[in-house]
């Protein structure tokens, strides 16, 4: 059989590589990277320049001065942001306010996701942050302290070293997100550092009747929804002062910073990120390869991000080859037959989905449940997956590669 060949992006934090992918050479393939895909990354004194220019917020060397303790809050191995090229200018802006290394730790915001190990730390921070600085997990289960409720209802309990800082600081991404639209701004604090109880309220019952009234508004690309101002409002009790949050392009490269009051800096930057990320659909297609990369041991975004259902019926493959795995997700994961999170739930194929082939080499069976229903088919052997599609468009086919579906979203404004 001719073949040709695509490339996607592969391994985040694990030697950022890429991955070739053999296609039958009569098919028709569309590659589909979003706009940035290939833009240009900041340098330093770029990055330099955005954090001295704040939104809404005196820069943060004026903020710091005075101030006992500072926390930094990052994202965690679930996010695709190269934490250890923000921070040092962070702390850069804290040593000019005159704080010293030891006024100065680290929280990773996981929200309900596991625990970190040293070595996921170094991947994200790099080594000279674990030498200089206490890095800390959080625990969403004990050490909070209740701040009070949102004005829909969310009682929000923080993190207790975070609300114990006179200084808080976040650093993360603007990214779309399933069901708060996009990321970055208030997200870190909610889910991020505050209890289960806090995180379930927001993502459970609060979701539920979110969608009962208003149905299609929880999505990637909707901007500002009940979802997003319950967060922000569980940041403001929570006393964020400081937020960084990058643009990145399909590399896992910095080419916007947008720093200052969370909500100010994130409405500038949502305006770069719709520009960056929104993808056009392709209605057409018979097959789509759905590449798993910035946000890769979540890879069931990519499995059910919107745009899938516009156009005829359609095979999917999801691929991820993350040394990874699945995280590990207290609240939506299972953990045993009759073990589930609090909020997991049946998982049905996407709409005009047919079948959906999940290829990784890092095969995982009960984890990787968490992406549809039990009896998709798992291969860790590429040709495999190729002969079963082959077997179902056998003239010929018609393939869209989104080469990277976590981080791209599909702007449904753009089906033609």
């Amino acid at each position: 059989m001719e073949i040709q060949t695509v490339r996607v992006p592969q391994r985040a934090y694990y030697g950022d590589s890429e991955l070739e992918l053999e296609l039958p050479a009569n098919w028709e393939v569309v590659l589909k990277p979003m706009p940035g895909w290939d833009a240009p990354a900041l340098s330093n004194d770029q990055i330099r320049a955005a954090l001295a220019h704040p939104y809404g917020s005196p820069p943060l060397r004026e903020l710091a001065r005075g101030k006992r303790e500072a926390v930094i809050i990052f994202d965690d191995m679930s996010r695709p942001t190269p934490t250890s090229v923000l921070w040092p200018l962070v702390v850069e802006e804290l040593h000019a306010a005159g704080m010293i290394d030891d006024q100065i730790r680290f929280i990773v915001g996981l929200g309900m996701h596991g625990s970190h190990t040293r070595e996921d730390m170094v991947r994200k921070l790099g080594e000279e942050a674990l030498r200089r600085f206490p890095v800390y997990n959080h625990n969403p289960y004990e050490h909070v302290t209740y701040v009070g409720d949102t004005r829909q209802g969310t009682p929000v309990e923080v993190n207790n070293e975070v609300w114990a800082c006179d200084l808080r600081i976040g650093i993360g991404s603007i990214l779309p997100h399933p069901f708060a639209g996009f990321g970055g701004g208030p997200k870190l604090i909610l889910p991020g550092v505050v209890s289960a109880r806090t995180i379930t309220h927001n993502h459970g019952p609060l979701q539920t009747a979110i969608r009962a009234r208003a149905a299609g508004t929880l999505a990637p690309g909707h901007l500002r929804n009940e979802i997003w101002q319950d967060m922000a409002d569980a940041a403001r009790l929570a006393g964020l002062h400081f937020k960084v949050d990058a643009i990145l392009n399909g590399h896992r490269q910095v080419i916007g910073v947008f720093a200052g009051d969370f909500e100010a800096e994130w409405d500038e930057g949502v305006k770069m990120a719709k520009r960056v990320y929104a993808t056009s659909p392709e209605p057409d297609a018979d097959i789509i390869i759905s590449n798993a990369y910035g946000k890769s041991n979540e890879g069931m975004i990519s499995a059910w991000s919107p745009g899938q259902a516009v156009g005829k019926p359609k095979d999917q493959v999801v691929v991820i080859t993350s040394p990874q795995g699945t995280v590990v997700h207290y609240l939506l994961g299972d953990f045993g037959k009759r073990a589930e999170g609090t909020l997991a739930r049946e998982r049905m194929l996407p709409p005009n989905v047919e079948s959906m082939t999940i290829y990784t080499p890092y095969p995982e069976k009960s984890a990787l449940l968490m992406f549809t229903r039990a009896g998709n088919v798992v291969e860790s052997d590429w040709s495999r997956v190729i002969r079963k599609l082959a077997d179902r468009h056998p003239a010929r086919a018609r393939v869209a590669v989104y080469p990277d579906l976590t981080v791209q979203y599909i702007d449904q404004a753009g089906a033609a």
